[in-house]
């Protein structure tokens, strides 16, 4: 429960004063590293708020201080758990109603969901080495991971353990990967789901070498030859140009000069 009070003394060679609780006329003792946000230096008559806590001895003390106007960082990152939180599972969620409307490929869904829980469990891991003084897990394998699709859950361990979530450097790394890994999502979903398919390959493949094979390589006769196979047509548009077409004579068009160029 926290209570409010005003500093009566301060002794800023030693880094401790006294506050007075504003429901009584006792004072409570302080230390300058009990005050929760160490921007602003404590002065005589600073309305502040604050927690009691009694040591071994009995002797109550302030701890977790605050100057009036300033928020209590327990708040801020309770808010924040809750919207990194609800970030991983709407996108979860997000992916599942694609795959259900037959947006996206299944098997993306499964390694989003598989993918998250490794990284949640490396952080884990990584949380309860650093307790232990162990070797710790390398950054770049907890990025990659994030990037490869772990990040939901890389994200849901953050908030959940309170691991890696305030080293700002780690940070920008990870939201790069975040950013990185939902841009290959949209084009994965732009341009077809199943452009990963191997027939998709084999048709692209079998068109490329069709083309090549068409131009550059065998016989020039033989090629003149199968192209002759089909009739061209040409005509003279509206514009006075000569068109060539392998389709026919445009339909309810005029034209000038139509003929078959050849059989």
């Amino acid at each position: 429960m926290r209570v409010k009070g005003k500093i009566v003394q301060w002794k800023g060679d030693k880094g401790f004063g006294f506050i007075e609780v504003n429901s009584g006329n006792s004072e409570v003792f302080f230390h300058q590293n009990c005050l929760l946000h160490q921007v602003k230096k404590p002065n005589v008559g600073d309305e502040v708020s604050f927690e009691i806590a009694t040591n071994q001895e009995g002797k109550r003390r302030a701890e977790r201080i605050l100057f009036r106007g300033e928020r209590d960082p327990r708040r801020i990152d309770r808010t924040v758990d809750i919207v990194c939180l609800a970030v991983s599972f709407l996108f979860l969620t997000g992916i599942g109603a694609l795959v259900y409307y037959k947006k996206l490929d299944p098997i993306v869904l499964i390694c989003y969901w598989t993918i998250s829980a490794v990284a949640l469990f490396l952080y884990w891991h990584d949380k309860v080495k650093s307790k232990n003084d162990q070797r710790r897990i390398p950054e770049n394998k907890l990025h990659f991971y994030s990037l490869i699709g772990g990040w939901p859950g890389a994200l849901i361990a953050q908030r959940i353990f309170h691991h890696k979530s305030r080293k700002k450097s780690f940070l920008l790394k990870y939201w790069l990967t975040v950013s990185l890994n939902i841009s290959l999502l949209i084009f994965y979903a732009y341009f077809e789901s199943d452009f990963l398919k191997y027939d998709m390959f084999v048709r692209k493949y079998k068109n490329i070498t069709n083309n090549y094979v068409a131009v550059f390589g065998g016989d020039e006769k033989n090629n003149e030859s199968k192209a002759r196979k089909s009739p061209l047509y040409s005509w003279i548009n509206k514009e006075g140009n000569r068109v060539y077409s392998n389709r026919g004579f445009p339909p309810n068009e005029p034209y000038r000069d139509g003929r078959i160029e050849w059989q």
